[in-house]
């Protein structure tokens, strides 16, 4: 969920995981964009994809808001994939539904490569909080290795965080998601500039799973995004010290640490993450380089 600084060029496809949406019958109303959360964090530590974000690429697909939620609620239509694969550059395209059953979650979901036919590849996943999710962990990178889009050598052991949360808490976590991108795709995303949304709003997602990665990581990207530099802070070293691979967290506190003046912390975590992705420190120095001048820009 990193604020975007395009690269000009690339050789690495580009892989977007949609909101999963629920099967008819019962499922939490969140579930799925908290399922979707989670396959976002796994996919951005496979360095044989540019790593992207769908929070970078919301408006492009979804022009108003009321299109996202519908969306996600399973109230839209299909998407174009073969069209908007082209328009945007995006080859490779992840989506799904998701329905509850006892405890778990059974977990539909779709690859398509936009670039070869729309060549498509499906499997059905079981995601049981229990074991921490390292069982859907384990059948999600062995899929992709059947897919063709196996995970370089040493990189998925980076996948298999232990994910204590709830389906409860993944319910929260995916309507606080939908809450954020919402209000961040669709209002000034200047850093800062967005109008603070109330902190209770989401610290019910925290206090059902409190040694969750993934909603100590959301958490810190609301209070990064409306300016609460310190205090996303503090969130994102909770999220990294459950998941010291968390792309996510990482980014978040290069961009803190920028906002606050500190070059010296920002290019330390900055390296931390180029080390994680495979990437120079050269290059993630100088990336630190420029976004320090772009926020003394916006300070001015």
């Amino acid at each position: 969920m990193e604020s975007p600084v395009r690269e000009k060029t690339t050789e690495k496809p580009r892989l977007v995981v949609l909101p999963l949406q629920p099967h008819p019958g019962p499922v939490g109303g969140g579930i799925g964009l908290g399922v979707h959360f989670l396959l976002g964090n796994i996919v951005a530590t496979h360095t044989g994809l540019k790593e992207f974000w769908f929070g970078w690429r919301i408006k492009k697909l979804f022009a108003e808001k009321e299109e996202l939620s519908a969306y996600c609620r399973g109230e839209a239509p299909a998407l174009d994939i073969a069209r908007l694969g082209k328009e945007q550059k995006i080859r490779y395209w992840l989506r799904g539904r998701v329905q509850t059953r006892a405890n778990r979650i059974q977990t539909s979901l779709v690859l398509t490569d936009a670039e070869n036919g729309c060549r498509e590849w499906a499997a059905t996943l079981a995601l049981d909080p229990a074991d921490r999710c390292i069982g859907f962990h384990q059948q999600f990178s062995a899929w992709l290795d059947a897919c063709g889009l196996a995970f370089p050598q040493g990189q998925t052991a980076k996948t298999r965080w232990p994910e204590k949360t709830t389906l409860d808490s993944l319910d929260l976590l995916g309507r606080d998601l939908e809450t954020y991108y919402r209000h961040a795709a669709y209002s000034d995303t200047t850093p800062g500039a967005m109008r603070p949304l109330s902190p209770d709003l989401f610290d019910p997602a925290v206090r059902a799973a409190p040694t969750s990665f993934l909603a100590h990581d959301l958490r810190g990207w609301i209070l990064y995004k409306t300016g609460q530099y310190h205090a996303a802070e503090e969130s994102f070293q909770k999220a990294i010290g459950l998941n010291p691979n968390g792309i996510g967290a990482l980014s978040g506190l290069m961009w803190c640490a920028v906002y606050m003046g500190n070059q010296e912390k920002a290019c330390r975590w900055a390296v931390a993450k180029a080390d994680i992705r495979g990437e120079s420190h050269e290059a993630a120095r100088a990336g630190v380089e420029k976004r320090m001048k772009k926020a003394l820009l916006h300070a001015d």
